[in-house]
C-alpha cells in the first residue's frame, strides 16, 4: 500500500485527506503542520499520522503532497530534501509556482501539479492535475485516486492549462457565491427573510447543477427547456444578457489569468 505525506494541514489538506481515508487505510496518511491544532485535529478527525516536522518519516512516502502556501514553498522544500524518497514524487497543490521551480527547490526531485477546488471539502470537489510525460503511470494512477476521492478529476496536457484550471474551479465557487448572494439580497429586498431567501437560492444553484451533471444535456439545451418565450424567464435572460454577462465572465477570467502570470514572476 503506498504511503501519502502532506506537508502543510491547512483547509484544502484536509479536505483531501478527509476524501483521502475513504479509499485506503488512514495509518498510510501522514501530515506534518507547524500548527499543533491543525495536526491534533487531522490526527484526532481522521486517523492519520501527524507529525510536528519533517524528518526521517518523509522517507517512507510514495507521494509527498506539498500542501503549504506559496510564499511558504521555498523554505518548506528546503527542509524536505535531505528526507526525500528517491524513488517517490511531490505533488504541489499551490497556484502560481510552476514544476521546474519547485523542481529545482527541492534539487531535480520529480515534481507533478494538481488544482483543486474547496468543494472538495464535501466531496463535490474538481481538480484539474498535470503529471509530466516521462512519468510512470503508477503515478498517475495514484493521484487520481486520491483526487476522486474528493469529486471529479481533469487531466490536462499542458502545465499551463493549470492555470485556467485555477481560475475555473480554483477560483469558481466564489464567483458562484457572489451571484447567489446577489439573488439572495435581491428576494430580501421584496420581503422574503434571510433564512428563506438563502435556501431558496442555495437549492436552486444545488438543483441546477445536479441537473446538468446527470442529464448530460448541453447546457443551452437545459437553458431553452426553462425558458418559455415570452415568459418571465425570457424577460430576466433578456437583462442579464443586455448587461453583458459573456464578456464578463470573459472579462473576470482574464482578470484571473493575468494575475496568475504576476504571481509567476515573484518566484522565478
Amino acid at each position: 500500500m503506498e504511503k501519502i505525506g502532506f506537508i502543510g494541514g491547512g483547509n484544502m489538506a484536509r479536505a483531501i485527506i478527509g476524501g483521502l481515508v475513504q479509499v485506503m487505510p488512514a495509518s498510510s496518511v501522514h501530515v506534518t503542520d507547524h500548527h499543533a491544532e491543525k495536526r491534533e485535529g487531522l490526527s484526532r478527525d481522521f486517523g492519520v499520522v501527524a507529525h510536528d516536522s519533517t524528518g526521517s518519516w518523509v522517507t517512507g512516502m510514495d507521494l509527498v503532497v506539498l500542501a503549504v502556501k506559496p510564499q511558504t514553498m521555498k523554505a518548506a522544500c528546503a527542509e524536505l530534501v535531505p528526507w526525500l524518497n528517491r524513488k517517490g514524487a511531490a505533488l504541489s497543490i499551490a497556484a502560481g509556482i510552476e514544476s521546474d521551480t519547485i523542481c529545482d527547490w527541492l534539487w531535480g526531485y520529480p515534481v507533478m501539479r494538481a488544482m483543486p477546488n474547496t468543494p472538495a471539502k464535501v466531496r463535490a470537489g474538481v481538480t484539474g492535475y498535470w503529471i509530466p510525460p516521462r512519468y510512470p503511470e503508477e503515478l498517475a494512477s495514484l493521484v487520481v485516486r486520491m483526487f476522486s476521492a474528493c469529486g471529479d478529476v481533469i487531466e490536462v496536457q499542458e502545465e499551463r492549462q493549470l492555470d485556467l484550471v485555477g481560475a475555473i474551479p480554483g477560483s469558481g465557487p466564489a464567483y458562484v457565491f457572489r451571484f447567489m448572494e446577489a439573488f439572495v439580497r435581491a428576494a430580501m429586498r421584496r420581503g422574503i427573510p434571510e433564512e428563506a431567501a438563502v435556501r431558496m437560492v442555495v437549492g436552486t444553484f444545488f438543483g441546477a447543477a445536479e441537473l446538468a451533471r446527470l442529464s448530460g444535456e448541453p447546457l443551452a439545451q437545459l437553458r431553452e427547456s426553462v425558458t418559455s418565450r415570452g415568459g418571465t424567464t425570457a424577460k430576466a435572460l433578456e437583462v442579464l444578457e443586455s448587461r453583458g454577462i459573456d464578456a464578463a465572465a470573459d472579462e473576470a477570467l482574464e482578470a484571473a489569468l493575468k494575475r496568475t502570470e504576476e504571481l509567476k514572476t515573484l518566484f522565478l
